[in-house]
Formats: C-alpha cells, sequence, structure tokens
C-alpha cells in the first residue's frame, strides 16, 4: 500500500530517510470509516517498514469506547510485528481524548508488551520534535 491508496479522509506521506509516515486525518468519521483506515494505515505501516508515525488527529471525533477495543484486539497485536519505534499522535487540547488515548496505550503496554513509545502533543511540530530525538 502506498499514501496515495489510502480513503479520502486521510493523507499521508512517507519521508523515507527517517523511516517516518506522516498521516493526517481530514474530517471526523464514523466508526466504520476509523476501522477502514486504521486498516489501510496498519497495512501501510508494514508494507513500508516504518519506524516512526505521527498521527495528526486534531481533526478527528472522538474515538469510542468500542472502537477503543477494536484498536486494542484487532490492530495493536499486529503492529508488534513491525518495525515501529514511537508513535506521536496530535490532538486537540481536549482532557478527555488525551485522557482516553492514555489509558487505551496502557492497557496495550500491560497486556501486550507493546514496546514502542508513544506520546500525544497539541502541534505537529512538537511531535516531529519528539519522534526525530535520539533514544
Amino acid at each position: 500500500m502506498t499514501p496515495a491508496e489510502l480513503p479520502d479522509y486521510l493523507t499521508g506521506h512517507i519521508i523515507p530517510e527517517e523511516s517516518l509516515l506522516h498521516i493526517t486525518w481530514l474530517r471526523p468519521v464514523s466508526s466504520a470509516e476509523y476501522r477502514e483506515g486504521m486498516r489501510a494505515l496498519k497495512q501501510l505501516l508494514l508494507d513500508q517498514c516504518t519506524r516512526l508515525w505521527l498521527a495528526d488527529s486534531r481533526l478527528l471525533s472522538h474515538v469510542t469506547f468500542e472502537d477503543q477495543q477494536w484498536i486494542l484486539k484487532e490492530f495493536i497485536p499486529l503492529l508488534l510485528t513491525s518495525q515501529l519505534q514511537k508513535v506521536a499522535r496530535v490532538v486537540k487540547a481536549d482532557v478527555f481524548s488525551y485522557i482516553s488515548f492514555e489509558n487505551m496505550m496502557s492497557k496495550a503496554q500491560e497486556s501486550l508488551n507493546v514496546h514502542a513509545q508513544m506520546e500525544q502533543f497539541t502541534t505537529v511540530d512538537s511531535a516531529l520534535g519528539w519522534l526525530r530525538m535520539q533514544d
């Protein structure tokens, strides 16, 4: 899969020299669209052997509890076989969404032994800065 093959409510580009995938959700989506988009992103991450992932989710609507459970069951386990090392999510300054994502990622790290680092930011620049930091 290539970024050009993403659904029309997602854009993406790859920076090959950094093994970085930068995606942007272009509008709020339904649960079905969210899952379709996440399946496409998962395939793109695996196909491109991506190490760094920047997801600009500021226009994405709240991810429902059901979709979070789907992510934990269907999406995260397949990423364990990927090269992914860091995920930066850019969000609106919304405490509810922030905590919701943090809780989901804590569950993934505890129950599925996910080792990728995950952080949330309110600007693309701060997310990129963190992704590009050497550990």
